[in-house]
């Protein structure tokens, strides 16, 4: 069943940034929720990783869910759960840069990323590690804010442009934050 409220949604080629929005974090939470049932025993984890995740941060107004696997599970059987079952669109393998991804909206406006990893891969590493840093250092959070208002003014409609900006961005962060966050599995909004 589609999410609503909470001002969701964006058509894929457009890049806007709207206020932070709590109720996105509530929407996170049921997203959550609902992919977890999907995938049952397939998912390890599934956390809510996005910019919507994260308080006082502007963002696209999408969810972007991040989802750990066993690496040896089959693709075609989190394909069927999450086609079939979860009217979920399979977009393709973007490899170490996202995973399998799976979107969910109405034409071309999209409300959910969800990004399926194995759980010992670089990806789920980078995903949790990053939205670590954006919840605990609120100097990397303004940093990337200002760097992603700046490439959606760039980029308004250029979605792989503004994301490959992005990934520069978050390189940097990723780098210059200290090492030793504690373990998102620890934290009490796990999601």
């Amino acid at each position: 069943m589609p999410i609503t409220g909470g001002e969701l949604g964006l058509d894929k080629t457009r890049v806007v940034l709207r206020p932070h929005n709590p109720v996105w974090i509530l929407l996170g939470q049921q997203e959550c929720t609902v992919v977890r049932v999907l995938l049952g025993d397939l998912a390890r984890e599934v956390v809510h990783v996005g910019s919507t995740s994260v308080p006082d941060l502007e963002a696209k107004p999408i969810l972007d869910l991040a989802v750990a696997v066993d690496d040896d599970v089959p693709i075609d059987e989190i394909i069927a759960r999450l086609e079939n079952q979860g009217n979920y669109s399979y977009q393709g393998d973007q490899r170490e840069d996202g995973g399998l991804l799976f979107v969910r909206g109405s034409g071309s406006v999209r409300t959910v990323h969800v990004h399926v990893v194995g759980s010992s891969s670089g990806a789920w590493k980078m995903y949790l590690r990053f939205h670590e840093i954006l919840l605990e250092n609120p100097g990397a959070r303004l940093e990337y804010q200002r760097e992603k208002r700046i490439l959606a003014e760039k980029f308004a409609d250029d979605r792989e442009g503004y994301t490959a900006g992005k990934n520069t961005i978050i390189g940097k962060l990723l780098k210059s934050a200290p090492e030793g966050c504690r373990p998102i599995a620890a934290r009490s909004h796990l999601i």
